[in-house]
């Protein structure tokens, strides 16, 4: 299965941007702009966390795992905040 070019589609600069445009247009008379630009800005966040998704589920699978075990896989500790994030799932989840 061939991998989806957004998926590695950079988009720091236009994320930059939509959200520079946004705060600008905010003290403009013109609101259509500040709308169209805060579209685009979320529009862009969210293929941004999109891009992320795979290796958020990966990280958090293995800081489960290493809740479960107390062995790090792959001899790298998972970062706190994906440790915060599978100790809440585990929380909800019961």
């Amino acid at each position: 299965m061939a991998k989806c070019p957004l998926r590695t589609l950079p988009l720091g600069v236009p994320l930059a941007l939509a959200s520079a445009g946004t705060l600008a247009t905010l003290f403009t008379d013109n609101k259509q702009l500040h709308i169209a630009c805060g579209i685009a800005w979320t529009a862009l966040s969210l293929l941004h966390g999109w891009q992320h998704s795979g290796k958020m589920k990966k990280d958090l699978a293995a800081a489960r795992s290493f809740l479960r075990t107390g062995i790090a896989p792959e001899g790298k500790r998972p970062d706190a905040y994906t440790l915060a994030l599978a100790r809440a799932q585990a929380i909800v989840s019961g």
